[in-house]
């Protein structure tokens, strides 16, 4: 294999693939990333066999070949390389040697014939859709997905297919987030239809997501979806993205969502979340527990918190309120402040019917919360 790049190319591929690589003791080809070099291009993968990724890269191909390289190594190599000058690669007895500029490095590689296979798409996609509106719904809704592995459905993204859109969802049983991607006319061809006729939602790794989500630039073009069996691909630009779908069957998440709410709160998103981060500093260090205080007619709610180390505070926020009676909703910081920071609007709305009860978290068009993205967060029973 012989090759010549510019540093930004390479450095790109190496960079994006170095992302999927894990530790894998058994298996330690999976800590490496191939290089391939063939018809004029450069092909760069890595897998840990449940993400897997091929980038093509553009480069001037003298010699045709592959190795497979430690991720590690070559990633912080690239990584401190900031100028982009052509580099050249050459591997001789498993040794993969750069040059650029008058600098040379060498990194001892591994056969390539013992990387694993990466499967590509054996039909057409199903979706081409907007890039950016799927990274910002992702975005929204992955900080929900569950981190514990005790319900493994629950570690994944919900993807339901409808006719006319796709609907994002994820939870971990403490909050909830769903967002919906409006599709548009010449997005829904055949194959997407004929795939809904008899599927109806999917589970895909919300690490999954997060990576193709982290891939998307603002000049990405659209974002192509295939869907094999038990496989799901992500397309964008020259990056493929593989992944396992999650079996196993989602909660019925929309029985938690209330259809109408006794009070409602209109506020400035950055003037509640401002007050909850300043909350958060004497909220107790197990608990993390603030409250919100809310009472029929007044323009005003209060975000307190105390604790036996740090002391008390009570911030007041306006509101514009629809409220009967009073009400003191406790909620962890954390979940709370991850909620504000998925909404995009200067004004947001809070719904809820009691102090116990399912709180919904929307941003606001004008004068109306907007349909298109909700976050429920379930307060704590202090």
């Amino acid at each position: 294999m012989k090759i010549l790049s510019t540093t930004d190319n390479f450095k790109k591929g190496i960079l994006t693939a170095e992302k999927i690589i894990g530790k894998n003791l058994t298996l330690p080809i999976l800590s490496n990333i191939l290089l391939e070099a063939e018809r004029g291009r450069l092909k760069i993968s890595a897998t840990n066999l449940e993400i897997g990724i091929v980038c093509l890269m553009r480069a001037k191909v003298e010699k045709e070949g592959k190795i497979a390289v430690p991720g590690r190594i070559i990633g912080s190599f690239m990584s401190n390389i900031t100028n982009n000058e052509k580099i050249a690669a050459e591997v001789k007895d498993h040794t993969l040697y750069l040059s650029y500029q008058g600098n040379k490095a060498s990194i001892k590689g591994l056969d390539a014939k013992d990387f694993p296979l990466i499967p590509k798409p054996q039909t057409d996609p199903i979706l081409e859709i907007e890039s950016q509106k799927f990274q910002e719904s992702a975005a929204k809704v992955l900080p929900s997905a569950a981190t514990a592995e005790t319900r493994q459905e629950l570690t994944g993204v919900f993807i339901g297919f409808e006719e006319d859109k796709l609907i994002l969802a994820a939870t971990d049983s403490f909050r909830l987030a769903e967002a919906v991607i409006k599709l548009e006319k010449e997005s829904i061809n055949a194959s997407y239809q004929k795939y809904i006729a008899k599927n109806s939602s999917i589970i895909v790794p919300a690490k999954t997501l997060q990576e193709v989500a982290r891939s998307i630039g603002p000049e990405s073009g659209k974002l192509k979806i295939y869907i094999g069996e038990n496989q799901i691909f992500f397309e964008i630009d020259d990056t493929l993205f593989i992944s396992r779908l999650i079996d196993g069957k989602y909660p019925e998440y929309k029985q938690v969502i209330p259809k109408d709410f006794l009070a409602g709160l209109r506020l400035k998103k950055d003037d509640l979340l401002r007050a909850v981060r300043v909350a958060s500093i004497f909220s107790d260090s197990k608990s993390r527990e603030v409250k919100l205080r809310a009472k029929e007619g007044e323009k005003k709610i209060k975000i307190e918190a105390q604790s036996m180390e740090s002391g008390e505070n009570v911030t007041e926020v306006e509101s514009d309120a629809t409220l009967k009676g009073s009400a003191v909703i406790a909620f962890n910081n954390r979940y709370l402040i991850e909620g504000l920071n998925a909404l995009s609007s200067e004004e947001i709305y809070i719904g809820f019917n009691d102090s116990f009860g399912p709180v919904i978290l929307r941003e606001m068009a004008g004068e109306k919360p907007r349909e298109d993205f909700l976050h429920i967060i379930m307060p704590i029973r202090s």
